[in-house]
């Protein structure tokens, strides 16, 4: 019987990249899939940079192939002969994908696996002026920058190396130098059968907990009369009535550290004075409510349809300085809301973002609304056609909350949508194809086009039987009511062009409902 071995190790980034890409490195079924927001992704580069440690990589190093795994983000990576061992990451999975997705050549991803990691989310740059890490949204157009995805590929590195200014190379040159010669730690665990490394995984995720920002700030404003997770659970049960008792911590420790001192990060939090928490916690329960009230009542937001969670800290912060917002101030709310909605605006550094809302949130209380322009929103026609319909796509909550403004008619009974039965809670059944799954499946159309977020509306359960499978040309003349088929095509925002039916012209209709999505998108902004 074979002895077990524990190898530790310590293997450089340009060394780890290829064993990922050559198949040697893979992840058991077991294991959740990549998580990390971009933020993160960022924060573990910084930390590289800056040599500090990043803690360790568990692998499990088996001759035995398990029959459920998955490559690293679900890029397409070849398997190894059966001959060979492979390597199942037990611990560091998120720390080692950032790793290779951020520094690989090539970033294509399977489009047979679900839940595939955001590609954007890896396209990173190291800002030369500054310098720090950042996403390509975020670049500052007159800074010099440095693609990450070439920093190990020699020939791409000197060719952008040669284009730059020369007072740019020796930043470069130390940002190679730092990454390269930095020394990731690996155990290997050898000879370990399946049981073993079971009760090893499990141990592993359930030991060790780190203190939370929220268990920090716990134990710093305790007192015998103030206890703040109480505090949080009896502000969950207010909030709970309006449908946002699942706010996470975080977010409510953000909007207080907002009221108290105008900024959102942890490092800004933990500065919080327990006095200052104590004598706040009443105004932050008002303005959250008041901030609460604001979304549902002038833009029918409920919680499980916020698109960005965060947008919520800039309001909050807002309210706690005003009683009611003015006409002029509720109209510049209302274009930011929908700007930051339609936006990959908190996808990573967040907290600057945050902190530059509630700056321009002050002009704005002071009536100047110089601020308003620095915002716009960046989705496009066609990535409303290319979007999947999904609860957890902020772009698809955007999207159904806009179509609300336009007071929706059903495509059957002609009445209005009762939109407080579909938006208080997430409501499958009121959400259904405009051109019918099996009708568009019939027709060998893939299920990301047939799920395409353009070829949704608001439509009861019984109106959706009522139409069942059949195709446009049929039911909108057998089912739509034909004395009001133009209010009803105008208020769901779906194309007027009678044709598009009549032709089952699928890929028209998709084309011309994005177009009429975001003209009325633009007409919220005026």
């Amino acid at each position: 019987m074979a002895i077990s071995e524990i190898t530790p190790s310590a293997v450089k980034i340009d060394k780890l990249i290829p064993r990922i890409a050559d198949g040697d490195i893979k992840i058991p079924a077991f294991q959740r899939h990549f998580v990390w927001k971009p933020g993160q992704v960022i924060e573990l580069l910084d930390s590289i940079y800056n040599d500090f440690p990043i803690g360790s990589i568990l692998l499990w190093n088996s001759h035995e192939k398990l029959k459920a795994t998955r490559n690293i983000c679900g890029f397409d990576i070849p398997d190894r002969p059966e001959s060979y061992p492979v390597n199942y990451v037990l611990d560091g999975q998120q720390r080692l994908s950032a790793i290779y997705a951020v520094f690989c050549k090539d970033r294509t991803q399977s489009a047979e696996v679900e839940d595939n990691a955001d590609l954007e989310s890896f396209d990173l740059y190291f800002d030369l002026d500054t310098p720090a890490f950042r996403a390509k949204a975020d670049l500052v157009p007159e800074n010099k920058s440095f693609p990450l995805k070439d920093l190990f590929h020699m020939t791409r590195f000197l060719n952008i190396l040669k284009e730059l200014p020369e007072k740019y190379h020796q930043i470069v040159e130390d940002l190679h130098t730092r990454f390269n010669n930095y020394e990731v730690p690996v155990v290997t665990l050898k000879n370990r059968t399946k049981a073993e490394v079971g009760i090893i995984f499990e141990r592993i995720n359930s030991t060790g907990t780190k203190l939370t920002t929220l268990d920090l700030m716990v134990a710093w404003t305790w007192s015998e009369d103030f206890h703040l997770q109480v505090k949080i659970n009896a502000l969950l049960e207010v909030l709970k009535e309006k449908g946002f008792e699942e706010l996470p911590d975080k977010i409510i420790l953000q909007c207080l550290s907002a009221i108290i001192q105008k900024s959102t990060s942890t490092k800004s939090i933990l500065k919080l004075s327990p006095e200052s928490v104590h004598n706040q916690f009443e105004t932050l329960t008002t303005s959250m409510e008041k901030a609460i009230d604001f979304l549902a009542t002038q833009l029918k937001v409920t919680g499980d349809f916020l698109p960005h969670v965060q947008q919520l800290i800039p309001l909050t912060f807002f309210f706690s300085r005003v009683n009611s917002a003015s006409n002029i101030q509720s109209k510049h709310l209302k274009q930011w809301f929908w700007k930051t909605a339609f936006s990959r605006r908190y996808s990573a550094q967040t907290d600057d973002k945050l902190d530059a809302d509630i700056a321009y949130f002050e002009q704005l209380i002071d009536e100047n609304q110089e601020g308003a322009i620095k915002y716009n929103y960046t989705i496009t026609a066609d990535q409303l056609v290319k979007q999947s319909f999904t609860k957890s796509s902020p772009l698809v909550r955007a999207f159904l909350v806009l179509l609300a403004q336009n007071h929706p008619v059903d495509l059957v009974h002609g009445g209005f949508v009762d939109l407080g039965s579909a938006l208080s809670d997430y409501n499958s059944k009121e959400f259904h194809h405009i051109f019918p799954r099996a009708h568009l499946k019939k027709r060998e159309f893939l299920p990301e086009k047939i799920n395409s977020l353009c070829n949704f509306c608001f439509l009861t359960s019984d109106s959706n039987k009522k139409i069942s499978n059949k195709a446009p040309s049929d039911y909108f003349v057998t089912v739509v009511p034909q004395g009001s088929l133009g209010a009803i095509l105008e208020s769901n925002l779906m194309p007027l062009n009678k044709e598009v039916y009549e032709k089952n012209d699928y890929e028209n209709f998709l084309r011309l409902r994005s177009q009429r999505v975001m003209e009325f998108l633009d007409k919220q902004l005026v």
